[in-house]
């Protein structure tokens, strides 16, 4: 076997390096999870205040499907004709 020269020596970290670095990393990672958990916390406390205080999606005028435009579309080619009581039984004439 080969001897080890000083210079490959000081390229080997000890064991005291590498659990001080290990210590150092889980710190940060502690850190980083807290950082985390608040803004998470913080995400969900606008999203409450987004709700409660009216500018959620609820009662914006929703989209009209493919149907819907469909008959909406039909309604309007055949306004007029007096052919719309016999397409969309049912439904009162618009004037």
């Amino acid at each position: 076997m080969e001897e080890e020269t000083p210079d490959q020596q000081e390229d080997i970290p000890s064991a005291d390096d590498l659990v001080s670095k290990a210590n150092e990393a889980a710190e940060r990672l502690e850190k980083a999870n807290e950082e985390h958990a608040r803004l998470i916390a913080k995400q969900e406390r606008l999203n409450v205040e987004r709700t409660l205080g009216g500018h959620a999606a609820a009662g914006q005028p929703q989209e009209m499907t493919v149907e819907e435009k469909a008959i909406a579309s039909a309604k309007a080619m055949l306004a007029g004709t007096g052919l719309e009581e016999h397409a969309f039984p049912g439904e009162p004439a618009k004037p």
